[in-house]
């Protein structure tokens, strides 16, 4: 179970003890009572192999190298996996926690782009007492709201914008620049289950949107080092985000693009598996193989080369 462990740095019981655990419905959908052990196999080993399998999945995708003005907009779910787990034994530390870790992602150019690209990918990870946090994953934010398997509070993230020169796709479009978003989040733990949320505004002279993002996972440990975790996420943009990100004005559209003026409504949604394996205590991998498919007004704009797209990332990573 998710809540059955030590308290993550958040102050949550997030994780499952470091018992192969059974569930009686495995992703809640009645398949039975399914052994994680039998259910591959009851071999030790094979966690370890299955990341390193996944590790070479994610190398693998025909990728390009990307560009300097390629943008992490979607850092905080590319870098998801290195946050999703933590060791059932943290020992006596102070009041910081920190996650430093590093990697790479295959992702495409831009969100509906059909070429992909490489991109490193570095992690930062800083939590005070359980109650402030700053983090290139999570942004900055404060845990107002705190109980045994819950928070909630404010924090400010990025959005990186989109430059004409990240994709030839792109070529006459208008930059959208770096934007700050100030926003409330919550994440709570049910038994095996996690839910997430946040809601984001725009007001630093990016994008000027609104977005909502709401997100499921179910969790579970497969041997004493390896966790495996099954979610899906969506988000959903107003008209505001939509026209920056999708939308083709008139005067841009003799780039080669037909005029397009999206409305909100929602943006994508995605389901993904991570895999976590922990070498020591300290010392980890993380692997993510994430399908996403665009909705609605994005899967309907020009810019959208591919409406349906596969993400993938490796990090290794650090904690302490």
């Amino acid at each position: 179970m998710w809540a059955s462990c030590c308290r993550n740095e958040h102050g949550l019981r997030p994780w499952p003890s470091n018992e192969i655990v059974r569930t009686k419905y495995l992703l809640g959908m009645g398949i039975g009572r399914v052994s994680m052990r039998s259910f591959f196999d009851g071999k030790r080993r094979c966690p370890l192999l299955a990341v390193l399998i996944a590790s070479m999945i994610v190398l693998s995708l025909p990728m390009t190298q990307a560009g300097a003005e390629s943008r992490y907009n979607d850092w905080e779910v590319w870098t998801s996996a290195a946050n999703a787990v933590l060791p059932a034994k943290r020992g006596k530390l102070g009041p910081f926690r920190m996650n430093i870790a590093a990697g790479a992602a295959a992702t495409p150019e831009y969100l509906g782009s059909d070429t992909i690209a490489s991109k490193p990918l570095p992690l930062l990870d800083v939590n005070y007492a359980g109650t402030l946090f700053l983090s290139t994953q999570q942004g900055v934010g404060w845990n107002m709201w705190r109980k045994r398997t819950s928070r909630a509070g404010p924090r400010i993230t990025f959005d990186f914008g989109r430059n004409a020169a990240d994709a030839p796709s792109l070529a006459g479009l208008p930059d959208i620049e770096l934007g700050t978003e100030i926003g409330l989040f919550f994440e709570s733990f049910v038994a095996s289950w996690r839910f997430k949320g946040d809601i984001r505004k725009e007001i630093g002279g990016g994008h000027g949107g609104f977005l909502i993002n709401g997100e499921a996972a179910w969790g579970s440990r497969w041997s004493k080092n390896a966790s495996l975790i099954l979610g899906m996420r969506t988000t959903f943009m107003d008209d505001t985000y939509a026209e920056s990100y999708f939308g083709v004005a008139a005067a841009n559209s003799t780039a080669g693009h037909a005029t397009y003026t999206p409305t909100g409504g929602f943006r994508d949604v995605n389901a993904y598996v991570q895999l976590v394996y922990d070498f020591t205590q300290a010392i980890y991998v993380a692997t993510e193989l994430r399908g996403t498919t665009l909705m609605e007004q994005a899967a309907d704009s020009p810019l959208a080369e591919s409406d349906a797209f596969f993400t993938g990332s490796v990090m290794v990573g650090y904690r302490f």
